[in-house]
């Protein structure tokens, strides 16, 4: 799923438009029996349908407005065997959809995770429908459902935020953030908060669903479980993904699963990523140099050791350099506009434009052009037709893969495998589901069905 950078006061703008004040539970002020930290899109589904089957439902988010890293989602949903796939003579079968998430994963997702989230891809789909949302396949790829019109995430909080105004059992409340879990005799009975106004309060509930997103925002934490990341950039988020779900159930002794994966993104800059093919494409990708205008990189690893190599160059960060036929490509044209590269007719020019040392710069490209590869390089490239681009990347995270452990209930396990009793979770707090590697689509699958899973087994349904 890629995601876009939508400019935080346009989605401010948009937001303050949607929210409309949600009715109060009937229930005491700090009581209630489902409790969600966390308004993203897990968050908002375990809500809704917690509400929708009866429960009195409490949802805080420590931003102040709804929406989490599912505002800014921009690919659409993975989902199989669906109406469309069977009208448009188009299969993605689940035996497809399957494979493909087990083989993104490098086999390391939980399996049986994996079948339920593939089994319920389309009632997922056609619970959105329910939403007044529209939807076609993607063209380029049938395994991706995507809107209409309009963009996906942006489209998708407005229609949740609109049905949550409608329940008169769920009540929002921002600007609130969760801090510590409160447990009982082993049982998770509610959450510490601070409001906003400032003051710590106690919220009880039956149940708590943790959905309070993954690391985006926690370059610390990020290095912390992958030190390999450590000063990776954090532009591709929203302000909220900060891990405070998982410290939080680290805290009560909550199994955290593939904690070391992220997906990496090290063409990065100004919130936008650019496809590694302007790099690697056999017999046309260009180079990366540090600051010293020299190469120092294969430029052909994989996205995850690629960025990592990057991370270790002064300030975090590098240059992208490409001729002319790269740029005349979609991903190339992408990278100098939302990375605000600069264009030259020589390399001489180029380098001074991005404050390289003209010298070493032409040095580099000429011995890249001889086909002088010190790096290992499994494609050939080349940067000899003017005019030439270069930009900055700072490699970002995209997607934390890791996260608590759950099992087919959304019950969070704890080191033994044992359930925590009264604790749930969904979205992107959860590990398990993607190993090493996230189908683009399937992470707001996941938030649908594990959103609702999670709701319907903290009730009893």
């Amino acid at each position: 799923m890629k995601k876009i950078a939508v400019s935080m006061m346009l989605i401010i703008a948009l937001l303050a438009t949607m929210l409309t004040a949600c009715s109060t539970a009937t229930q005491d002020n700090n009581s209630t029996d489902v409790f969600v930290i966390g308004g993203g899109g897990a968050g908002l589904v375990a809500s809704i349908t917690a509400a929708e089957n009866g429960a009195n439902v409490i949802l805080v988010d420590k931003m102040p407005v709804i929406g989490g890293n599912t505002i800014i989602s921009a690919t659409g949903l993975t989902a199989s065997d669906t109406k469309l796939h069977e009208a448009a003579g188009t299969p993605f079968t689940k035996e497809d959809h399957f494979k493909k998430t087990m083989d993104t994963s490098k086999n390391l997702a939980d399996e049986k995770l994996v079948k339920l989230l593939v089994d319920s891809s389309n009632e997922a789909y056609e619970w959105l429908l329910t939403l007044g949302l529209k939807y076609q396949l993607d063209p380029k790829d049938p395994s991706w459902i995507i809107p209409e019109e309009g963009h996906y995430g942006a489209e998708l909080v407005k229609a949740l935020q609109a049905k949550a105004a409608t329940l008169d059992k769920l009540e929002i409340r921002l600007e609130t953030k969760a801090t510590e879990l409160v447990v009982e005799n082993g049982k998770v009975v509610g959450a510490k908060v601070i409001d906003s106004d400032g003051k710590e309060q106690v919220i009880l509930a039956k149940s708590v669903i943790l959905a309070t997103g993954g690391l985006n925002n926690a370059p610390d934490m990020i290095a912390e479980f992958n030190p390999k990341y450590a000063g990776v950039n954090t532009e591709m988020t929203t302000p909220g993904p900060t891990g405070d779900g998982i410290r939080m159930a680290q805290a009560i002794g909550a199994q955290l699963k593939d904690m070391e994966y992220f997906q990496m993104r090290p063409l990065s800059l100004n919130g936008y990523w650019f496809k590694e093919i302007i790099v690697n494409e056999e017999g046309k990708g260009g180079i990366i140099v540090n600051k010293d205008s020299k190469r120092f990189v294969n430029e052909t690893l994989s996205p995850w050791d690629l960025a990592a190599e990057i991370l270790k160059a002064q300030d975090h960060m590098a240059y992208v350099i490409i001729d002319s036929d790269v740029y005349n490509t979609p991903d190339g044209k992408k990278m100098v506009d939302k990375a605000k590269g600069v264009q030259a007719n020589t390399i001489e020019e180029l380098a001074a434009q991005l404050g390289l040392d003209q010298a070493a710069l032409k040095a580099t490209v000429d011995e890249f052009n001889a086909k002088n590869d010190a790096f290992g390089r499994t494609t050939t490239g080349k940067v000899t037709t003017a005019p030439f681009y270069g930009a900055i990347t700072k490699p970002s995270n995209h997607y934390t893969m890791g996260g608590v452990a759950i099992n087919e209930n959304a019950q969070v396990l704890d080191k033994d495998g044992k359930v925590i009793e009264g604790l749930y979770a969904a979205g992107e707090v959860v590990g398990g589901l993607y190993g090493a590697g996230r189908v683009a689509g399937n992470n707001t699958l996941d938030d649908i069905v594990f959103g609702k899973i999670a709701a319907k087994h903290a009730i009893g349904k």
